[in-house]
């Protein structure tokens, strides 16, 4: 395994946990930071009143990232009255702490980063609730 060398293709400043792991198991990794996030643009107050008018109550985040972002284009009013009442979807431990800091109560950790695996556990949940 030493002779092998890897290319890491990640986003700009990307975790290196990854990384770290790959060199500690003995390959050689060439890392390439290829893409940049670049949040759209949204009018909060106009996406909140769709939201909330269409009584949207669940959240699936992936990213944290797009927890920071949520949280930041929504008025505090609306993460009172609205955002932090809806139940989240994350993607790991890591994600749990961020939305539990952030100030969302009802989270749901979702082990697996896949779409079935998603769809399967938000049908359960809904279903059960």
């Amino acid at each position: 395994m030493k002779n092998n060398k890897i290319v890491l293709l990640q986003g700009e400043n990307g975790r290196k946990l990854i990384e770290k792991k790959l060199k500690k198991e003995g390959f050689k990794i060439c890392l390439i930071e290829c893409y940049k996030r670049v949040f759209k643009v949204l009018d909060s107050n106009i996406e909140v009143k769709k939201w909330r008018f269409y009584k949207i109550n669940t959240l699936l985040i992936t990213s944290s990232e797009a927890l920071y972002q949520i949280k930041n284009i929504i008025s505090n009013t609306n993460q009172n009255q609205w955002l932090f009442k809806c139940k989240v979807f994350v993607v790991g431990r890591r994600l749990l702490q961020i939305a539990k800091k952030l100030g969302w109560k009802d989270i749901i950790v979702l082990n697996y980063a896949n779409n079935e695996y998603f769809l399967e556990k938000i049908k359960k949940i809904n279903v059960t609730t």
